[in-house]
Order: C-alpha cells, then structure tokens, then sequence
C-alpha cells in the first residue's frame, strides 16, 4: 500500500463527478480547494462529488486553502502586456501606471534600487527611480504579465493583515460545506495562526489548520507556527519568490525535519510535475524533486496546476503515486536521536513501530480518538502499514494526510479491549490483515482520552 499521500487541487481540468472520481481512483487524498479561484457554489459540487466518490477505507478529505493576503497587479490594458527584457516601464498605484498595484501597503515599501518580481517570478524588474506612489523601472528579464498576477519585493517585507475581508468570508463558507482543513497563506508568526484558530474555533473546532510556509519571516518562528497548527505546508512557489532560489531546497529539509520531530505532517507543494500540465510524462529532474522530498521525510506531495487546469490530471496523479511507491522502500526509518521527544505517547509509538520491525509484523494497528497517536506513530516511519480505528468520521477523513494511516470508523468503544478487538475485525473482514497474521496494536488504557496511548501488544490474528 503505498504510504505517501498525494494532495491535488481541484479546478476546471477535472470539473464533473467522473474526473473527480478518477483523481480519487488514481491517488488523491486530500483535495485543495483554491480560495483565489472560483465560486463556492462550484466548491460545494466539488465537495459533493468527492464525498459520493470517496471509500469507507481512508476517505478523501477537503482543505480550503485561503487567498491570504496576496499583493496582485491591477487590470492591465488588453489585459496582459509582453515586455522585453531591457525594456522600461512605470509601476505603482493608479490607472496611468502601466503596472498599476492594487496593494497601497506594497507600493508604500517600494524604493530605488528595489527587485520586482511578478506572476510567478517569471518577469524581474529593477526599480530605477521614483518616490511615493509612482516609479519607473527597467525590466531585467522579460515575459508576459497578466491582469490579477501577483507582485513581490525580493527580500522586503511589509505590514498587512495576515486574514483578510475576503478570507473571513471564506472560512464560514469551508466551514459550512463541512471542509476537513482550512490553510493559511503567507503566514508570517505563530500569532497569525493563533488568530486563525481563534476564529474557526467560534465556528467549529474539530476543522484543523494548515499553516503554509511561503515567507522569510515564517522561517524564523517555524517552531512556534508547528505547535500551533495540525499540518505543515511548504509552498516553495511564494517561498521562492521571498528568497533567493538556491535557498528554497535547504529551508525545504529544515522545515520537512522540525515537523517530523513534532509529529506534524507536513506537505510539499508547487510545481513538482509541472512540465505535465502541457505533457503527459514529467522530466527526470521533477521524479527526482518528488522522490526527494519523500526522503526527506514529507508525509505528502501536492498537485496544482498540474490537475486543476492542466491537460493531464489523472496521469499526473498516476505518476506521482508510482514514484512514491518506487522511492519509499528507501525511506529511513527514525529512530531516536533528534526525533526523541519524552513524551509518554511518543515512546510508546517509538517502540510499538520497533516491535513491529523486529516481529516482522504484518502492520501496526492503533485506535484514536483524535488523530494523533497514528500521526506519533508514523513519525518513525515504519515499514507497515498503520491501520487506525477510530469513532469520528471527521477524524478519519483529518487522517488523509498522514503517511502510512488506512482509517476506518467503527462503533465507540466500551473499554480497550473492546476497542482492540473492534480495530482487528474491521480491517480483518476488508482482507488487510489474515488469519495467521503477526500485527502490533497500540492502544489506551482508558479508552477514547486523547493523548492516552499507554499499551503495546503482539497479536496474532
């Protein structure tokens, strides 16, 4: 079973309920609604395709991924202007700007001598002179811009909202359509998330957060934002755009490590088969982007373009999976050191997931009220599979991200032993596990107190 989950966004490549169930049929198991594009009301058929579509083993959950407060170009003339590279042109706030900006806060940080990059760092201007609202700029590697693309200062921060009008709205419609996640963008402090939480918490608690890594400062608070989220994001695409680019790997690695020591999943985003948005096979050097960040340790690795509006989503889905399931045999498993914590449950699933390497276990199975004993055991990355039983279908669904877990719901449990015996038939009647089998169980000892994990035991079934 392959053990590295694959999140993609959804988008007009895949807009009817067969494309939908062929992304699930493939792979996918998280799905990114993009806030930035499109309506609710085609959110929520998204929704109810994914939902219709979706197994009863380890369903596809929902993320509704906030706009944040991204500084865009305003409406350009014609809507999109090519510029060659040498050539000048005007930036700032108002319509006689050839680049007008339609973020006061941005252009007010603007000086001479500044680095300008815009759309996805495809096109770099150089500020040359200019004060205030207004500036001239030379173009130091030309493209194409469009209406609505983003605006970045290299190496410049400023002070704006991290939720903006736009994202409140947002968060109340994720919420009412019963998303799994809400995620964060351009996240700077841990106070953004706990801002965040504060607000989803008034609405419903149990919808968890994920916090998008894709600024400079974010990076210098990455543990205090890890304590306060469920999951991790590496969006190296803004990430790339607030740092020089021969960073990005290194912060990549540093990020995917201090989750897997907090047990946080953590996912790996933008452009990793992006050349199969156009071509139905990636380049090496994408496979070998993807097959990397599963060594680093990520728990999953996401689709954007590539199946949102691309010409082949399903392939793309297909092939990601296959390169997860070539790289992960060559996954290292953690083992103590750096990723110790000495907390009661961390233990207990260091050693549940050293049992089951030296029995030989068919798979480690373990019952959760919240989510997070499967999420400690999978912090040392076992080799079998990690077979959770749990009473929420919420929590089961939240699961989806977690490298390795397979969830199923079962009926609350009266004690543990109940539970254990609950957790071996569910996943020995869908053939998972054999009569004859050796498996691990981690368990509480009361049951259903999150945090509890207290048991170990070697079952044969």
């Amino acid at each position: 079973m392959r053990q590295t989950k694959i999140v993609c966004t959804l988008g007009p490549a895949v807009e009817s309920q067969k494309m939908v169930a062929g992304l699930i049929k493939e792979g996918m198991n998280l799905a990114r609604l993009n806030c930035s594009h499109g309506d609710w009301e085609g959110k929520r058929k998204f929704i109810e395709w994914i939902k219709a579509e979706s197994p009863d083993l380890a369903p596809v959950g929902i993320m509704a991924d906030l706009q944040g407060p991204k500084t865009r170009l305003g409406v350009l003339a014609g809507g999109a202007i090519t510029f060659d590279t040498g050539a000048s042109t005007t930036i700032g706030l108002g319509e006689e700007m050839e680049l007008p900006v339609g973020s006061p806060e941005l252009v007010a940080s603007m000086r001479k001598g500044d680095r300008i990059l815009l759309g996805d760092g495809q096109v770099e201007l150089k500020l040359l002179s200019g004060e205030g609202t207004r500036f001239t700029a030379k173009v130091v590697a030309g493209g194409t811009v469009k209406t609505k693309q983003g605006v970045t200062i290299v190496g410049r921060s400023f002070d704006i909202p991290a939720l903006t009008t736009k994202d409140l709205g947002d968060i109340t419609q994720a919420i009412e359509a019963g998303c799994d996640y809400i995620a964060l963008s351009y996240v700077r402090s841990a106070a953004d998330m706990r801002e965040l939480r504060d607000i989803v918490d008034r609405l419903d608690p149990s919808v968890k957060l994920v916090a998008k890594i894709e600024t400079r400062e974010a990076l210098k608070e990455i543990d205090a934002i890890i304590s306060l989220s469920d999951v991790i994001m590496v969006a190296r695409g803004d990430l790339g755009l607030q740092m020089e680019v021969q960073d990005v790997p290194a912060a990549q690695k540093k990020i995917i490590a201090r989750c897997n020591r907090a047990a946080v999943p953590v996912i790996t985003a933008t452009q990793m088969l992006e050349s199969m948005i156009t071509t139905s096979r990636p380049t090496r050097a994408e496979a070998s982007d993807v097959a990397n960040a599963i060594l680093d340790g990520t728990d999953a690795v996401m689709l954007s373009g590539e199946t949102a509006s691309g010409e082949y989503p399903l392939e793309a889905v297909r092939t990601m999976a296959s390169i997860a399931r070539a790289t992960e045999s060559h996954v290292k498993v953690h083992t103590g050191g750096e990723n110790k914590t000495g907390v009661a449950t961390d233990v207990v699933a260091e050693s549940a997931v050293a049992i089951a390497r030296g029995v030989k276990a068919k798979a480690i199975l373990t019952t959760s009220a919240s989510g997070k004993t499967p999420c400690m055991v999978s912090k040392y990355r076992p080799d079998q599979p990690i077979f959770v039983a749990c009473w929420s279908e919420r929590v089961q669904r939240q699961l989806c991200v977690v490298r390795g877990v397979f969830a199923l719901v079962v009926d609350p449990p009266l004690n543990t032993d109940d539970a254990i015996r609950a957790t071996v038939t569910a996943f020995l009647r869908r053939k998972l596990i054999g009569i004859g089998d050796q498996v691990v169980v981690t368990a509480g000892v009361p049951v259903g107190q999150p945090g509890n994990t207290n048991l170990i035991q070697v079952l044969t079934v």
